[in-house]
């Protein structure tokens, strides 16, 4: 994919603004707060409609403005272009509209438009708590499987639906009513994240060696928080365990508690490795998600660089550089430009109060 064109108005501390990119490398450069990451993150709504900064769209629309339009323009790997017009207000629904049909359902157009985002805030992969991971992994896979998005959302609607009957004394022909729903959708989405591991761990495991010049090996480990194979094991583990979960009010057991680990030389990274290679670690695990959605979604994913290739010390930052493929377009942003690069090699814009200057 090549971003070829944006349009902002009413975005955070954007006003407005029109850019045109000829480049599969740009830059924006400029003081913090001015606006680069902003810009950034506009850029990444256009791939799932969700920010990589918050939840939401709250913030999101410039203040004393009432609504906020984001127009991109996109060109394909068979050179077919594409418009997308994505707009929320502060109050009410969002609209989503690609060459001038509006979308109705969000599983026709994840994966349309892939990006990977690196910033500083990966390091909340290897030091946060499950639900960091489980999100990451929720997003990445929903982009590459329809299939995934909708099991996903048939079983959080039927497990919200469980446990409000767990609460409030639901009878077991209720709860029994609502598991018929959840169990197979809790099995699918298991089954799909036990097929990506592997690939993804692969990934991992070589952009690891090749950042680090293959001087330590990186693994990520599923965790899984059932091992059921079959929906009968999962029915069966409900019941059994449904006496408690009444007791808790929640439902106790289920794919909403998995979790994967990521390790060094066979060393839980969040506890025992350096900053240094928990950077490492967060930089190849999101290189091993634009493969896999290089390969999911037969598209060659737009990065993101938030702040990030500047602070890779200069091994670390020639490696990245090699991995990264010449079609793949590169948007990234510093308060300097990174020490070593060539300026010719980036299409660049200056960024300041919210607006940007294309800087020949």
């Amino acid at each position: 994919m090549k971003l070829l064109s944006i349009n902002l108005e009413h975005f955070r501390n954007i006003e407005a603004a029109s850019l045109n990119f000829s480049s599969r490398r740009v830059f924006f450069i400029g003081s913090n707060g001015q606006g680069k990451t902003n810009l950034l993150e506009a850029i990444g709504l256009s791939s799932n409609l969700r920010s990589f900064r918050k939840a939401g769209t709250d913030g999101l629309v410039m203040g004393g403005k009432n609504e906020s339009r984001l127009f991109f323009k996109f060109e394909d790997e068979t050179l077919e272009t594409a418009e997308i017009l994505f707009g929320f207000k502060l109050k009410g629904p969002k609209s989503l509209e690609v060459d001038g049909e509006k979308i109705k359902r969000l599983a026709d157009y994840l994966g349309c438009f892939p990006s990977v985002c690196l910033s500083s805030r990966d390091f909340r992969l290897v030091r946060d708590g499950p639900a960091e991971r489980r999100k990451w992994l929720d997003m990445l896979l929903s982009a590459s499987s329809p299939e995934y998005f909708e099991a996903l959302q048939s079983f959080h609607r039927s497990l919200k639906d469980r446990n409000s009957l767990l609460k409030h004394n639901g009878s077991d022909k209720e709860l029994d009513a609502f598991e018929r729903i959840l169990i197979p959708a809790a099995n699918k989405v298991f089954q799909l994240r036990d097929l990506a591991f592997p690939k993804l761990s692969n990934s991992l495991r070589n952009y690891y060696s090749s950042l680090t010049g293959g001087r330590e090996v990186a693994t990520l480990l599923y965790r899984p928080d059932l091992v059921v194979r079959t929906e009968d094991e999962l029915s069966q583990k409900l019941l059994k365990d449904r006496l408690k979960d009444r007791q808790f009010g929640s439902t106790r057991s289920g794919p909403h508690r998995d979790d994967f680990e990521l390790s060094i030389e066979g060393k839980d990274a969040r506890t025992f490795a350096s900053e240094g290679q928990q950077k490492g670690l967060v930089l190849g695990l999101r290189l091993a998600e634009f493969d896999f959605l290089r390969e999911a979604t037969s598209r060659i994913p737009v990065v993101l660089a938030d702040d990030v290739i500047g602070e890779l010390d200069v091994e670390r930052k020639e490696n990245f550089k090699k991995l990264l493929p010449d079609e793949a377009q590169v948007f990234a942003t510093g308060t300097s430009f990174p020490e070593g690069d060539d300026r010719q090699t980036w299409e660049t814009f200056e960024v300041k109060d919210g607006t940007f200057l294309n800087a020949v």
